[in-house]
């Protein structure tokens, strides 16, 4: 089986369902969709094209434009709200037709990698409630709230749609500071709200058995089949490798050491240790291959400058940063990027 890897900010991996959803909301909102498009390296037809894909850099690309065109900095809300079990893609399917709620939920956090989603997700049941913690898929600074907020208000929308009591918010933990429209928030979440926290988390009511009202076992075992088509198989060396490097992407700025790692893990740092003997790796190699990944993704995809890659990255000097990454790839950061960008 082939491992499966972290996608890149280059890689065309992205279905185009929220994109082209961004486009609609934005118009709706007053914005010039020619304006918009005139600004971005790919055309309208990308988003539907069939199968069409876009790369995490491109879909920065257009949210970014979109909220400068709309005027409209609350957009996230707006595109969460105009999500319909459609959006979701082929999971949104296979959700809706599960005979129970918990069944639902259950596929939902299992295949979220087949959802057209910016987001990671991880859900536990903590004090009688469901916690479902968000963190982007690459660090994407000033669009964090778009997608916090597109997030938050379309698990609350569409899961109106097949459940009869919604997943509506009890309490939102946002890692960001207060924003200018918080009283958009209110508006749209219903809720107690906490800002700058570790992590950005949805609390909400833990799933129950009840029925399902869209139910259709058939229709269930069919979209089950094509969700794992979509998620790529995964052999045990991957899967165990491909969740550490997901924990040391969630804080790339305050990498884990082993023992946070470990109790993640729910395992013993000596455990962890074999494990990635096993798999001829180690707990330092593993982190240093995920700071030079994402180095070299910053470098190539994004206008951040130096010193902002090497704070994201958990530098506090960035000669340390510059010495890194001349070690990983024998380069300078600034020739890297000047010999690989555009």
């Amino acid at each position: 089986m082939r491992s499966r890897q972290i996608p890149t900010l280059s890689d065309a991996v992205m279905p185009t369902q929220i994109a082209a959803l961004t486009v609609s909301v934005m118009e709706q909102q007053g914005g010039d969709k020619a304006a918009l498009f005139s600004g971005l390296p790919f055309s309208e037809d990308r988003l539907y094209e069939e199968d069409g894909r876009l790369s995490f850099s491109e879909i920065y690309a257009l949210i970014e434009a979109a909220l400068a065109i709309s005027g409209t900095p609350w957009l996230g809300l707006e595109v969460g709200r105009a999500q319909t079990v459609s959006t979701w893609g082929i999971l949104g399917y296979a959700i809706m037709s599960c005979a129970t709620e918990r069944e639902a939920v259950a596929l939902g956090v299992r295949y979220y990698d087949a959802a057209p989603s910016l987001m990671r997700s991880t859900s536990r049941i903590e004090n009688g409630l469901l916690r479902l913690q968000m963190e982007p898929i690459h660090p994407m600074l000033a669009l964090l709230p778009f997608c916090v907020e597109e997030n938050i208000c379309g698990i609350s929308t569409v899961s109106s749609e097949y459940l009869i009591e919604p997943m509506s918010p009890l309490e939102v933990w946002l890692s960001y500071p207060e924003p200018d429209y918080s009283d958009k928030y209110r508006t749209y979440f219903g809720c107690d709200i906490k800002y700058e926290q570790d992590s950005n988390v949805l609390w909400t009511r833990a799933p129950r058995d009840a029925p399902m009202r869209t139910s259709d076992p058939i229709s269930a075992q069919l979209c089950r089949k094509l969700v794992e088509q979509v998620v790529e198989p995964r052999n045990d060396e991957s899967d165990f490798i491909y969740q550490m490097r997901q924990l040391l992407l969630q804080t790339p700025g305050d990498m884990l050491n082993m023992e946070r790692a470990a109790a993640e893990l729910s395992i013993s740092p000596r455990t962890l240790r074999r494990r990635l003997a096993e798999f001829g790796t180690s707990f330092k190699k593993l982190q240093e291959d995920t700071r030079r990944d994402l180095a070299i993704d910053y470098l190539r995809d994004t206008q951040l400058n130096i010193s902002q890659i090497a704070h994201l990255l958990g530098y506090t000097e960035t000669t340390n940063f510059r010495r890194a990454f001349k070690q990983w790839t024998g380069l300078p950061p600034r020739t890297f990027r000047q010999q690989h960008m555009g």
